[in-house]
C-alpha cells in the first residue's frame, strides 16, 4: 500500500477596497470623544485639568476671580471701584462676598468696598464671606420662628 501525502495550500484573498475616483466622498465617523478629564499631578498635590468633555468650567457656578472666560485682577486692598474690569462677569459667575450670583449681588460695581474685587485669597474677603454667611444664617432661624419661639 503506498500512502500519498497531499498538501493542500488555502489562500485567503483579502477583500478589497472598492476602487475609488477624485470624485468619490468616503463617510468616515467621527472620533470618540474622550471620556472624563486627564489630570496631571503636580509637586504640592495640585492638579492640573488638561482635557475635558462634557460640562466645562465655564458651564458651572464659580466665584468671579475663578471665571475662565474672564480675567481677574486682585486689589492689593479693598476698593469701592472695580478693578481694571473686574466687573465683567459671566452667567455663572458668584459674588465671593455674598456667596450669591452677580445679578443678586447688591455690592457688585461699587460699595465700600466694590464685591467685584472680592477673592479668596484675601483675609479681608474671607471675613466678609464669614459675616454674610451669618446674617444670611440669622435671617433663615427668623423666617422659621417669627416669634423667637423656638
Amino acid at each position: 500500500e503506498v500512502e500519498a501525502e497531499a498538501e493542500v495550500e488555502v489562500e485567503q484573498d483579502e477583500p478589497e477596497a472598492p476602487e475609488m475616483s477624485d470624485d468619490d466622498v468616503e463617510e468616515v465617523a467621527p472620533p470618540l470623544p474622550r471620556l472624563g478629564a486627564v489630570a496631571s499631578s503636580f509637586a504640592g498635590g495640585d492638579v492640573q485639568i488638561s482635557a475635558a468633555s462634557g460640562l466645562l468650567p465655564e458651564n458651572l457656578p464659580h466665584q468671579r476671580a475663578l471665571c475662565p472666560l474672564h480675567p481677574f485682577h486682585a486689589a492689593e486692598r479693598p476698593v469701592a471701584a472695580p478693578v481694571e474690569g473686574n466687573e465683567a462677569a459671566c452667567p455663572n459667575c458668584y459674588c465671593f462676598a455674598c456667596d450669591a450670583p452677580v445679578s443678586a449681588c447688591r455690592h457688585w460695581r461699587g460699595g465700600d468696598p466694590a464685591h467685584c474685587n472680592a477673592h479668596g485669597d484675601s483675609a479681608f474677603w474671607r471675613q466678609k464671606r464669614v459675616n454674610a454667611k451669618r446674617q444670611r444664617t440669622r435671617a433663615a432661624r427668623a423666617a422659621q420662628d417669627p416669634l423667637g419661639l423656638g
